[in-house]
């Protein structure tokens, strides 16, 4: 739907879009990336997330770190209260380490457990995107299928332009070496 390529895996049944902001899976990415174990961004759940797609104000998930509180409040079931826990949540989401990034960005076969691996590894968003399947592969525990997965991701332009989203918004795209 988004226009970008599908990927099925070798020896997987299903194909997967890999775009990060594709309109089509974006409630379910955007339900994930504010979960507890990801951004952890209180107050925010599915309905909101329908809202805010639906009244174009989120088009990707980097899009919560630009919301607007007058637009916010205009939309219904948005008190003032509720829009200033809401936007005090995202604010606190961009210091959240890079594991928790990592696991909300939805990167296919990237749960809490790999995404540790990977910051440990890697540091920074930034050293990721560079990452070969073979500097991936040299990590304990993370094997081709991973490593193809995470090469994908952040080969895409779509995926890249949402990095640079939340890294213009002052989301923490990197850990203490």
């Amino acid at each position: 739907s988004c226009g970008q390529a599908i990927v099925r895996p070798e020896g997987e049944a299903m194909s997967y879009c890999v775009n990060g902001a594709c309109p089509a899976q974006l409630v379910r990415l955007l339900e994930h990336f504010v979960g507890r174990h990801a951004m952890d961004i209180e107050g925010m759940g599915g309905k909101q997330g329908i809202v805010l797609i639906d009244n174009g104000m989120v088009k990707d998930v980097a899009d919560l770190y630009t919301l607007d509180r007058d637009r916010l409040l205009a939309l219904d079931r948005m008190a003032e209260t509720s829009v200033s826990n809401l936007l005090a949540a995202i604010e606190r989401s961009k210091g959240r380490p890079l594991a928790g990034l990592l696991v909300a960005l939805g990167i296919d076969h990237v749960g809490s457990e790999v995404a540790e691996l990977l910051a440990r590894r890697f540091h920074t968003i930034d050293a990721l995107l560079e990452a070969s399947e073979e500097s991936l592969t040299a990590i304990p525990s993370i094997g081709p299928k991973i490593a193809e997965s995470v090469v994908t991701y952040f080969g895409n332009e779509g995926n890249q332009r949402v990095i640079e989203k939340l890294r213009a918004a002052g989301v923490r795209l990197a850990d203490e070496a």
